[in-house]
């Protein structure tokens, strides 16, 4: 499967790339160190969500065969994977890490679907394809990770073409109190000493995760979100609350 690449832009993060240091730094470094046990560890610090959420998400997809797709923050290519198990169509998983992309990639050949997915290094922010490339545009836990969200959501947009559909996952807060009040004694208590004994990365990701979500939320709520697709080119913006609102599905299609 060959893609074409912006000529002005490269897929490589770091030489071609460059953008804020404490960002890029942050996602590398985050990730970098857990991809090895990331898909083992996700499943147990979501109560085994993961697996449910990813299905949701890929359930609001409408393919037919042959489209092509954009798994934007792919990471160890979980939903790249989810897709292909579900619609024909050929993908294209990028992230800014490299250990999560060779995570992803052993997954790939596990399963000989090295065909129907390809891999690339990148950053959402400067995506190297040309416009109106992909049918659909997913992305998962990945506006907390970029300087501008609406930039990005903009670069997003421009990739995929009039009548494609844009997909997101990400974790949100929940509304009801008493669930709030035990996702905040989770995040900011229990999931930090669950994962001492496990390694220092995933410590370091018990303490980073609860603080990043509340922060994030607080200042791109869901409604907020919703209005950026809106302003950029996604007029009627859909959304789907998981685990009480813990986990947000969000989807639209792009005007023609």
């Amino acid at each position: 499967m060959k893609i074409k690449k912006r000529k002005d832009r490269s897929t490589s993060l770091v030489e071609s790339q460059p953008a804020d240091p404490v960002k890029r730094t942050l996602a590398q470094d985050l990730f970098d160190g857990v991809a090895p046990s990331y898909d083992t560890w996700a499943r147990v610090l979501t109560f085994f969500q993961y697996f449910r959420w990813r299905r949701f998400l890929v359930s609001r997809m409408t393919l037919r065969p042959g489209n092509l797709v954009l798994d934007v923050c792919t990471g160890t290519a979980g939903v790249a994977l989810e897709i292909a198990d579900h619609h024909d169509g050929l993908i294209v998983g990028l992230d800014v890490s490299h250990s999560m992309l060779q995570a992803g990639l052993r997954a790939i050949e596990k399963r000989s679907l090295d065909g129907r997915i390809q891999l690339t290094q990148g950053r959402a922010e400067h995506l190297p394809f040309p416009d109106e490339t992909f049918d659909t545009v997913v992305f998962t836990y990945l506006l907390r990770y970029v300087q501008d969200p609406d930039a990005t959501i903009r670069e997003l947009s421009r990739v995929l073409k009039p009548g494609g559909k844009l997909l997101s996952l990400e974790f949100g807060i929940p509304k009801t109190l008493w669930v709030r009040a035990l996702w905040l004694i989770y995040n900011r208590i229990v999931m930090p000493v669950m994962t001492i004994p496990v390694s220092r990365s995933w410590h370091r990701m018990g303490c980073f995760l609860g603080p990043s979500i509340s922060g994030f939320c607080r200042r791109y709520p869901v409604e907020r979100i919703a209005a950026i697709w809106r302003d950029n080119g996604i007029p009627l913006v859909e959304t789907g609350p998981l685990l009480k609102g813990a986990a947000i599905v969000m989807w639209g299609t792009k005007g023609r």
